[in-house]
């Protein structure tokens, strides 16, 4: 979806059975330092206000980085709930081994 201007800022729109708001907070999070991010969760769209921390900011590239950091973090969802079982048998193999049952 295209975004708009505001206020210095940009809307962007992300599909809400896309992305995971998980995956949205967390882009956010990542660029707390360069901008303040809004989100409003809606019935189909999930639409994020982007407000740059400094006048001189690109908005432009704000966007893009945004953009790519929500796909980024989906990914990382994503990878992390089809490798937790794997990731648990390593853990309770490791552990197996310490002594340290309850």
């Amino acid at each position: 979806m295209p975004s708009e201007p505001v206020r210095a800022g940009v809307v962007v729109h992300f599909a809400a059975g896309l992305y995971p708001i998980d995956a949205i907070k967390r882009a956010a999070y990542r660029f707390m330092d360069s901008f303040a991010v809004d989100i409003d969760p809606r019935a189909d769209i999930v639409v994020c206000t982007l407000l740059p921390c400094s006048p001189k900011s690109n908005v432009e590239a704000i966007e893009t980085d945004f953009r790519n950091e929500v796909l980024d973090q989906d990914l990382r969802l994503q990878i992390a709930k089809e490798t937790e079982p794997l990731r648990n048998l390593v853990l309770s193999l490791a552990f197996s081994k310490t002594g340290l049952q309850g």
